[in-house]
């Protein structure tokens, strides 16, 4: 092992990891959070910065851990303060920031349990019946982004109950909904811009 070489990818992770989440979230901000505060916020029908979690996880593993969580902290603490989306204390801030940045790796690991292999799993140990998730694949994908979806909401949910912050069940359902279909709409819009910027060249 190289440690200056180990060193320049965890970087190059980190800093990849840590611009993607903000910029998905910038752009969540902008184009669909105004609509949705309008009457009451109880999470968003389509919450596009998911699809920084799935991604990263699924391709970088555990070295995306750091950045993510940093990248939640960031936002929801700065972004999300200035558009009056952070009611949390701090400590409460950390924490679904924690659960935030870990659903997509429970998730894996949860279907790990049921046969699928990722090689950006690690602490795993796989039978010869394991079956790959082809990250090219959008089914392989879309069952990613559900199992994490219900994951996270389902997280958050729990801690929110129990920390007294709100026990709204519509809470749970605009979290595993926005989820889903902010990951789907944003991996979908980037596929076809890469395909027709291909195409053209």
């Amino acid at each position: 092992m190289n440690p200056v070489s180990d060193l320049k990818y965890f970087l190059e992770v980190s800093i990849t990891t840590f611009v993607s989440f903000n910029l998905l979230y910038v752009i969540w901000i902008f184009f669909i959070i105004s609509s949705e505060t309008a009457s009451g916020f109880n999470g968003s029908i389509m919450y596009v910065p998911h699809a920084a979690r799935v991604i990263t996880i699924c391709y970088f593993g555990i070295a995306a851990i750091p950045a993510l969580f940093a990248a939640h902290v960031f936002c929801t603490f700065v972004i999300g303060d200035a558009y009056g989306l952070n009611n949390l204390l701090l400590i409460d801030l950390l924490g679904t920031s924690f659960l935030s940045t870990i659903c997509v790796f429970i998730a894996l690991y949860a279907m790990a349990g049921l046969g699928f292999k990722l090689k950006t799993l690690p602490f795993y140990k796989f039978t010869k019946d394991s079956i790959y998730l082809d990250l090219r694949n959008h089914k392989h994908i879309i069952m990613v982004t559900v199992f994490s979806a219900a994951v996270h909401s389902l997280s958050l949910y729990v801690y929110n109950s129990l920390r007294a912050i709100s026990s709204n069940p519509e809470m749970f359902i605009r979290f595993f909904v926005g989820d889903i279909l902010g990951t789907l709409v944003t991996i979908f819009t980037l596929s076809f811009m890469i395909f027709a910027f291909f195409r053209e060249r």
